[in-house]
């Protein structure tokens, strides 16, 4: 699109075109339903927060288990969380790690990683 601009402290009268920027075509909407691999790879995340909310309920009897940034968060609450959280988060990923090197020794007939020297 050419657009005619005055000129500041040029020849009286004397105009320039000048291009402006065409509008940028709207971005293709956002998939949100995923496709397999990316439910594939985000099962561990589910999983673990599914196991820390089941298990804060017992803690705190149904109640949202506390964030860091809540300034109202009891800090011996927080502190409990926090370590169960990791507790289940060390449980599932070493799960999950266990489970994809045997499906790996299944498939290639050897065990994934490096061999310990005797």
């Amino acid at each position: 699109m050419l657009v005619c601009q005055p000129t500041a402290g040029r020849l009286p009268g004397v105009r320039i075109r000048r291009r402006t920027p065409e509008p940028a075509a709207s971005a293709p909407p956002l998939q949100t339903g995923g496709g397999f691999a990316t439910k594939v790879m985000f099962a561990p995340v589910r999983l673990v927060a599914r196991r820390f909310a089941r298990a804060w309920r017992v803690v705190d009897d149904g109640a949202p288990p506390p964030r860091a940034e809540e300034p109202q968060a009891s800090v011996a609450k927080l502190g409990i969380a926090l370590a169960l959280e990791g507790a289940v988060n060390a449980f599932v990923n070493g799960l999950v790690d266990h489970v994809s090197r045997r499906q790996f020794a299944r498939v290639t007939g050897r065990w994934p990683g490096r061999r310990k020297k005797t």
